[in-house]
C-alpha cells in the first residue's frame, strides 16, 4: 500500500468521524432545545394547575354543599307556599262568607 492511498484512507476516516461528530453534536443540541421547550411547557401547565386549584373553590360548589343549600332553599319555599295558601284561604273565607 502506498503512502498516498494510506493518506486518502486516513483523510476519509477523519472526514467520516467529523461528519458523525457534527451529526451527534446537532442531535444533542436539538435534544437540549426540545428539553427546554418541554420544560417551559411543563412550567406553564404547572402554573395553570396552581391557578385552577386557587380558583376552583371560588367558581364551583361541592356536591354536599349544593345538596345542603338546595335542601334549605326547598324548605324555605315550602314554608312560603304554605303561608300563601293560608292567606289565600283567609281571603276566600272573607270573600265568600256572606254568600253561604
Amino acid at each position: 500500500m502506498e503512502w498516498g492511498n494510506a493518506a486518502g484512507w486516513v483523510a476519509a476516516f477523519i472526514a467520516f468521524l467529523a461528519v458523525n461528530a457534527s451529526t451527534i453534536q446537532w442531535l444533542l443540541k436539538r435534544r437540549d432545545e426540545q428539553r427546554q421547550r418541554d420544560s417551559s411547557r411543563v412550567d406553564d401547565i404547572e402554573k395553570q394547575l396552581v391557578e385552577l386549584r386557587v380558583n376552583l373553590p371560588l367558581e364551583y360548589v361541592r356536591r354536599e354543599d349544593w345538596i345542603r343549600f338546595s335542601g334549605t332553599l326547598d324548605a324555605k319555599l315550602d314554608a312560603m307556599r304554605e303561608e300563601v295558601r293560608e292567606q289565600i284561604a283567609e281571603v276566600k273565607e272573607r270573600l265568600y262568607a256572606g254568600r253561604n
